[in-house]
């Protein structure tokens, strides 16, 4: 599923500058911050605590570089790139120094920038955007009406404001994601229309968001011989909170997720709450040791096809680790809960 991309020190580190020097005049100093884009992590030492020192001290003076900018020229015609990227600083170094940014107090200022209307279109647009990948960030942390009615409804206010834009298709399939619970038929009508979109990438996307909004309907079936020889049936587990992890011991973000599921599964499993593995391993012997080392006793379905494997071919599992949630009754109520596992599992013990 196409998914906002939230603000990363990654975009941030590539739109900023690096120390400059004196220079006289608003559009000199313009262009010298922009000429010494790309130099911030020039020269950085190896030592990766040195190196962060290092980064978070340059990225300090920067800020200052930009700050004064703006104070010197609070008319600019670059004002506007100026405040976007004082923003993206100070995130950035809020990041690299594990700090929570100031959220609240960037979105009061991008709403500024995207409501006014002397700003370049395309600034404000950005504007825009970023407040959209804040909303997303509020709804995956809540996952409640609320926030998703809010996080759809800004962006059908973006999309109104500019319909050209190149991304209207996957802000449509972010549209449909989040109402996906709350209002289906909207969402399984954007879902429709997305399947005729000439984009490959959005057609496909938005034909699997369909097939999971089927699975969501009816109680998942599912049944096999697990690695250690027990029978595993989904409708034998009936009455409990079901997580299914498709995942491999290849995979590095699957296995720095393992201590996390680990944790769920001693926390909630005197609840109700299960946990059923499908391996893409290819090697028996390196899965069961991986197995062991890492005190994951629930049962996996291994066939040592790799990607191929019959159940994630079965449900077109595309990428991994992949999550499923299902509820009391087997059905799927959450296939991306990851960010925020316990919350997710909780509430789906705590609903009869």
């Amino acid at each position: 599923m196409t998914r906002l991309i939230r603000l990363t020190s990654a975009c941030v580190l590539a739109s900023l500058a690096g120390p400059v020097g004196i220079a006289h005049g608003e559009s000199t100093r313009w262009e010298d911050l922009k000429t010494e884009a790309g130099r911030l992590t020039k020269g950085l030492p190896e030592n990766e605590e040195v190196g962060r020192s290092l980064l978070s001290h340059r990225l300090a003076s920067q800020l200052s570089q930009f700050q004064k900018f703006l104070t010197d020229h609070p008319q600019s015609p670059n004002r506007w790139e100026a405040r976007m990227t004082v923003m993206q600083i100070a995130n950035s170094l809020a990041m690299l120094e594990e700090r929570e940014p100031d959220i609240k107090s960037r979105q009061v200022e991008l709403q500024s920038i995207a409501d006014d209307n002397e700003a370049p279109d395309h600034i404000r647009a950005d504007a825009g955007l970023v407040l959209l990948q804040i909303y997303s960030m509020d709804f995956d942390g809540k996952r409640d009406q609320p926030s998703a009615e809010k996080l759809a409804a800004e962006i059908n206010r973006f999309l109104d404001t500019y319909p050209a834009d190149p991304r209207e298709p996957s802000l449509r399939l972010t549209e449909a994601q989040t109402l996906e619970a709350y209002h289906p038929e909207r969402a399984r009508t954007i879902y429709e229309e997305a399947t005729k979109n000439p984009n490959p990438d959005i057609a496909e996307a938005a034909k699997e968001a369909l097939a999971l909004m089927e699975l969501q309907e009816n109680p998942l079936e599912l049944s096999f011989t697990a690695l250690n020889g027990q029978e595993v049936n989904l409708a034998d587990l009936r009455g409990k909170v079901v997580l299914i992890d498709f995942w491999a011991t290849w995979c590095p973000p699957c296995r720095v997720e393992v201590p996390a599921l680990v944790t769920a599964y001693e926390k909630f499993h005197d609840q109700g709450f299960e946990i059923i593995g499908i391996s893409l391993d290819r090697d028996r012997s390196a899965l069961e040791k991986f197995l062991r080392e890492n005190k994951m006793t629930w049962p996996q379905f291994f066939d040592g096809k790799g990607w191929e494997n019959a159940i994630a071919t079965r449900f077109k599992i595309q990428s991994a680790p992949t999550l499923w949630l299902l509820n009391r009754q087997g059905k799927l109520i959450d296939s991306a809960p990851r960010t925020r596992l316990d919350q997710a599992i909780a509430a789906a013990l705590a609903q009869p």
